[in-house]
């Protein structure tokens, strides 16, 4: 099969998804339905699109070794941590885990795992605009582990609104492909699944469910160490494309420990959630995905990337602030 004939058969298997999307959510017992609360939808929709994205970017990633491009050690340990991290997130979608539960598997997976290739260990941070490199030596697996557990749970967190998640995962899929000199079927079999999602999540069709939100931040995970490791992006590069989902993650999180309440703790506290004060539910991935990749854009422009996130830093405590005080 060649990569056209594989392109479309994936595309006629999402489309079926899509159709039979309710039938099928309702035999799998992944329907999400609202609570009047936390969740803003007011019908219950389809959490499917996990089911949309693992087969795509699972079966593309194996189509490589016809190639030879991957190597079945590297294949089994990357499947592996989709599988997890998918069934998890499908578990989840079906019964609820709770937070500590989540937690513990993939921590405990990620420990086990990741120490069997090095290309999955950050050894030591990088950076664009300054001469200086820190060795992280015994601390590197923990480390590793802390910034695929951050970017894990910010991902989550900025899935509250349609297209949001959906639409950071577009950004950072397309600046994979300009900055990698390895681009191939997974790439593109990444950006072409986000983008058969984008508009139904969009209208509010179908969600990608805790399935899909958990894969996808699986896939970027290894792909931005990958990327990284192969001296394609530095540690500073990253902190700005991921930088709203992560700052905005990092700072609930602290605020829900602070009041004394659970860091687990679901809540409509989110920078998204704020920003719909001034904007339409329908139209919040807008301004929030402008405001996502404006910290890595503005380095293209020759800014340090250390005045990039000390000025977006402050755009976002203001941008907080105003919000927090603005009444709907």
């Amino acid at each position: 099969m060649n990569e056209n004939l594989f392109h479309l058969f994936l595309i006629i298997y999402s489309i079926l998804i899509y159709i039979f999307r309710i039938k099928i959510s309702t035999k799998l017992g992944i329907i999400d339905i609202p609570d009047n609360n936390r969740k803003v939808h007011k019908m219950p929709i389809s959490a499917a699109g996990g089911i949309i994205l693992f087969p795509y970017i699972t079966l593309s990633l194996i189509f490589l070794t016809f190639f030879s491009l991957i190597k079945i050690k590297i294949l089994l340990i990357w499947i592996f941590l989709y599988v997890t991290f998918f069934f998890t997130g499908f578990i989840d979608d079906k019964i609820q885990l709770n937070a500590k539960s989540k937690t513990f598997i993939l921590l405990f997976v990620l420990f086990v795992t990741l120490p069997l290739d090095k290309g999955l260990i950050i050894s030591s941070l990088e950076f664009k605009n300054l001469d200086y490199v820190v060795l992280l030596n015994q601390g590197s697996l923990f480390f590793t582990i802390f910034c695929i557990y951050l970017f894990y749970n910010s991902l989550n967190f900025a899935d509250g609104l349609n297209g949001i998640s959906i639409a950071l995962s577009i950004f950072f899929i397309v600046l994979l492909l300009k900055i990698t000199n390895q681009v191939n079927i997974f790439h593109y079999s990444i950006l072409i699944s986000l983008l058969i999602l984008f508009i139904p999540n969009i209208f509010g069709k179908i969600f990608l469910g805790n399935s899909g939100i958990s894969f996808i931040s699986c896939v970027f995970s290894l792909l931005f160490i990958d990327a990284y490791n192969n001296k394609d992006i530095l540690f500073d590069e990253i902190m700005l494309v991921v930088f709203l989902p992560c700052v905005d993650a990092a700072r609930v999180t602290v605020e829900r420990i602070i009041s004394g309440e659970s860091p687990f703790k679901s809540d409509k506290n989110h920078f998204h959630h704020l920003l719909m004060k001034i904007f339409h539910k329908k139209y919040v991935f807008i301004p929030y995905s402008i405001f996502a990749v404006m910290p890595y854009l503005i380095t293209t422009l020759d800014v340090y990337t250390y005045y990039s996130l000390l000025i977006f830093s402050l755009i976002y405590l203001i941008s907080l602030n105003f919000l927090k005080k603005k009444n709907v």
